[in-house]
């Protein structure tokens, strides 16, 4: 699928997802929040899926919504958020909905609704130009796309809170310390080393990235005793143990 906002590749398993709005930092207005709902939900249909890699085009990935459209709407400015928002929500469902491993890389200004959108993401890769501001308290919004969500099981709710009341500005290497981010790296090198990680996860066994990902993703994990999630995890292991691809590999594991 390509469009002229969001560009949707797909090859032998691996898809790109790509924000492609650089002049205007990939800002959301309503058409590319319907062409970023579609590409998602296009994702899910993909057949033989095995990772998916969301990147941006432009040096910011993603500076939330754009004011510019906002302002224009005048009296009809509660009307168009709402409907920006739920339509990005709904892409934002569609990416968490995924069973494969979602890679995002991030460089540049990330703000508003793109804080939400890059650090949904299973893995994640900043560049060091990467700055991230929540910024919605600075022009009277409160946040959306997931970040009061996602934010406070990163973070802990206090330094989440905090964020989100002061607007402070967040770099590449205080991210990957908070466990925002998972590696961060020179600019240059952020595409090929977020698609080294993505190669690599197409090579894993589809299925145990999968449970795994079930496991640490799933509401019922976030709201289990320990006892309910030590049952849950012996139930999965001994399903996977129980499959041909499980037997092969520890076999291969000990030959080696």
């Amino acid at each position: 699928m390509t469009s002229s906002l969001v560009h949707l590749h797909h090859h032998a398993g691996l898809a790109e997802l790509v924000l492609n709005a650089p002049e205007r930092s990939n800002a959301l207005d309503l058409d590319l929040a319907r062409q970023l709902r579609d590409a998602t939900a296009e994702l899910g249909r993909i057949p033989g899926l095995r990772t998916v890699l969301l990147r941006a085009e432009g040096k910011n990935f993603c500076v939330g919504g754009d004011l510019r459209s906002f302002a224009a709407q005048g009296e009809r400015l509660g009307d168009y958020v709402a409907a920006v928002a739920e339509t990005a929500h709904e892409a934002l469902e569609h990416l968490s909905a995924l069973t494969v491993p979602v890679v995002s890389a991030v460089q540049g200004a990330v703000a508003g609704a793109g804080v939400g959108l890059a650090f949904c993401a299973d893995v994640v890769v900043v560049a060091r130009s990467t700055r991230i501001r929540l910024a919605y308290t600075a022009v009277g919004l409160s946040p959306d796309m997931g970040s009061s969500w996602i934010l406070p099981r990163l973070l802990g709710p206090r330094r989440a809170l905090e964020l989100a009341l002061t607007n402070r500005v967040l770099g590449a290497e205080e991210a990957v310390a908070w466990g925002m981010a998972s590696h961060v790296v020179d600019d240059a090198d952020l595409s090929a080393h977020a698609r080294d990680i993505v190669s690599a996860l197409a090579e894993a066994p589809a299925e145990a990235l999968a449970v795994t990902k079930r496991l640490f993703r799933h509401p019922e994990g976030a709201a289990a005793s320990l006892r309910d999630q030590l049952s849950r995890e012996s139930e999965l292991i001994s399903s996977l143990a129980s499959s041909g691809h499980a037997r092969s590999a520890i076999q291969g594991f000990v030959r080696r």
